[in-house]
């Protein structure tokens, strides 16, 4: 056999298992988006704070379990950025569901305030330096880490302070957070569907 033959067939191979190559990015946008949601919808005040076994629940298998199996799944594909992004996320959530329903209860209703803020504040600090890694990833995951960063920096200062107009104002950072990455799921999915760039998430690997 010709060598330009072998390397025309290896070519072949290598662009059809490039092609076939799916991301899944999309699967953990929607697992984070829904489950911070329900969470934040809860903390704007829209609904009773009993509501937060929807979020809870949610947030074992969606939130948790789906996104860092994703994480794996990036991993496998040697992306760095995803991997960490969705296994920590994920890992988020199941911890978040650890704290809320074999943590929490055990406390004094008087320290939960400071408890939940002590909570939530490495994740803060793993977002900040994450938020700089996005400056080469795209502008809508940009957005989504500057959301997630006014979303748990206020969240850990109403929860600190007692102050609930912060716990508030995380909440709706949260509901407008959760739309930011509805919004990147969508345009992953439909992007690769129609094999077009119709919904521009800011490509900043370039």
């Amino acid at each position: 056999m010709p060598v330009e033959t072998i390397v025309d067939r290896t070519s072949q191979i290598d662009d059809t298992k490039r092609e076939s190559q799916v991301n899944p990015a999309p699967l953990a946008f929607g697992a984070f988006a829904g489950t911070t949601f329900l969470l934040s919808w809860v903390n704007a005040g829209m609904v009773g704070e009993v509501s937060i076994d929807a979020a809870v629940s949610t947030a074992w298998i969606f939130g948790g379990t789906i996104q860092i199996l994703v994480a794996f799944w990036h991993l496998r594909n040697n992306e760095l950025f995803p991997a960490v992004t969705f296994g920590s996320f994920g890992s988020f959530w199941c911890s978040f569901a650890l704290f809320s329903t074999l943590y929490l209860d055990n406390i004094p209703p008087a320290e939960h305030g400071v408890v939940t803020a002590l909570f939530l504040f490495p994740w803060a600090v793993f977002s900040l330096y994450m938020l700089v890694g996005a400056l080469r990833v795209s502008i809508g995951i940009v957005i989504a880490f500057v959301g997630v960063e006014v979303t748990l920096i206020s969240l850990i200062i109403g929860n600190a302070t007692g102050v609930e107009a912060y716990v508030r104002v995380g909440g709706w950072a949260g509901v407008a957070l959760a739309a930011v990455v509805w919004y990147l799921a969508a345009a992953e999915v439909i992007n690769h569907q129609f094999k077009r760039h119709l919904l521009p998430i800011g490509d900043l690997t370039r």
